[in-house]
C-alpha cells in the first residue's frame, strides 16, 4: 500500500514538473517570436516577421491543450482554464491573419493582427496572474 502511494506521489510530481517545462518552453518561444515580429515591423524585415510568427505558433501549440493548461494552473485558478484556452485560440487565429496579410502585402492589417496577439497574451496574463 505504501509503495502505491509513493508511486502515485512520484507520478504527480513528475507530471507537475513536465507541465512547468511545457509552460516555460511555450512562453519562451512565444516571447522570442513576439520580439522577432516587432523587430521585423520596425526594420521592414518580412522574413523576421514570418520567422517570429512561426515561433509564436509553435509555442502556442505547446500550451493550448486544456489538460496541459489545467495541470499548470494553481488550484484556485483551475476554473480559468477556458481563459487561457480562448487566448490560445485567439493567438492561433491572429498568426494566420498576420501571415495572410503579409502575403497580400497588407502590412497595416498584419500589424493589427500582431497587436491583437499581444492583447490576447496580456488579457490572459492579467486574469490568470491577477495583474
Amino acid at each position: 500500500m505504501k509503495f502505491g502511494k509513493i508511486l502515485l506521489a512520484c507520478c504527480l510530481i513528475i507530471g507537475a514538473a513536465k507541465a512547468e517545462d511545457v509552460l516555460k518552453k511555450s512562453m519562451s518561444m512565444m516571447e522570442q517570436g513576439m520580439t522577432q515580429i516587432q523587430q521585423g515591423f520596425l526594420n521592414n524585415n518580412i522574413e523576421l516577421i514570418r520567422s517570429g510568427s512561426k515561433l509564436v505558433d509553435q509555442g502556442n501549440n505547446l500550451f493550448s491543450d486544456k489538460k496541459v493548461i489545467a495541470t499548470y494552473l494553481p488550484a484556485d485558478k483551475k476554473h480559468m482554464v477556458n481563459v487561457a484556452e480562448n487566448a490560445a485560440k485567439r493567438i492561433s487565429l491572429d498568426v494566420n491573419v498576420l501571415e495572410l496579410n503579409l502575403d497580400e502585402k497588407a502590412y497595416i492589417n498584419a500589424a493589427n493582427a500582431y497587436s491583437d496577439m499581444l492583447n490576447a497574451c496580456a488579457r490572459c496574463h492579467s486574469i490568470v496572474r491577477k495583474w
